[in-house]
């Protein structure tokens, strides 16, 4: 994956992705679609927003298998993670007077219903991180040349990185701190996970478990 991003320019038909990310953004985190297909919407637009951008075949190289020394640092990069989202929770409630918004995914239904709604949240989950490569893999080509390899990656996550976090608008009301620092900046932690591995997977399983220890205690309570 990494190389063919090193190798390969834009597509002509790259800028055309942009209306997949819009849809995505409007469609991804509503209810207007009926039944499970919100769930879908990221992952099916991520995936065209890269065919569009690039050869189709990076769908298949992001979905690489990865070697299986890179699957032990799942749990240490979901506690960081954790770790790093708290941080800017209590800097934005101590220093701003910031208040979380409550992630009502799972709905107000019995606990039946919201294990349910777990499952398809976690299924959701796969296409943010393909529709959060889709929004830096491009910035990563389109600086590569100007900043070099290392400066562009650094570049490319960290906006890639705040994009993803202001796709959660209708989910946190349009709090611009949690959605460009908890949500944003802190998964940053799973596009490190991307590059030592050069696949979405461990970052995929790493996000899903992430998210899981966040809403188990909403499914029991």
């Amino acid at each position: 994956m990494l190389n063919y991003l090193k190798q390969t320019k834009l597509a002509n038909t790259a800028p055309l992705s942009l209306v997949l990310l819009i849809i995505s953004a409007l469609l991804g985190t509503s209810h207007i679609l009926p039944s499970i297909l919100p769930y879908f919407v990221l992952l099916i637009c991520g995936m065209g927003a890269l065919c569009l951008q690039y050869n189709p075949a990076i769908i298949k190289l992001i979905f690489a298998r990865p070697e299986r020394k890179v699957w032990w640092k799942v749990i240490p990069i979901v506690i960081i993670t954790m770790i790093i989202a708290y941080i800017f929770v209590i800097v934005g409630a101590v220093l701003f007077n910031i208040p979380v918004d409550k992630n009502d995914a799972l709905g107000n239904g019995d606990q039946l219903s919201k294990l349910v709604n777990l499952f398809w949240v976690s299924i959701s989950l796969i296409g943010e991180e393909v529709i959060t490569a889709s929004l830096t893999f491009p910035i990563y080509t389109l600086t590569l040349n100007k900043f070099g390899n290392q400066k562009a990656w650094v570049f490319a996550a960290i906006v890639g990185s705040l994009l993803f976090g202001l796709l959660h608008f209708r989910v946190y009301h349009w709090n611009l701190y949690q959605m460009f620092f908890p949500i944003g900046l802190g998964r940053l932690p799973f596009t490190w996970l991307w590059l030592n591995a050069d696949s979405l997977w461990p970052a995929i399983v790493a996000h899903i478990l992430y998210d899981l220890i966040l809403f188990i205690p909403l499914v029991v309570n």
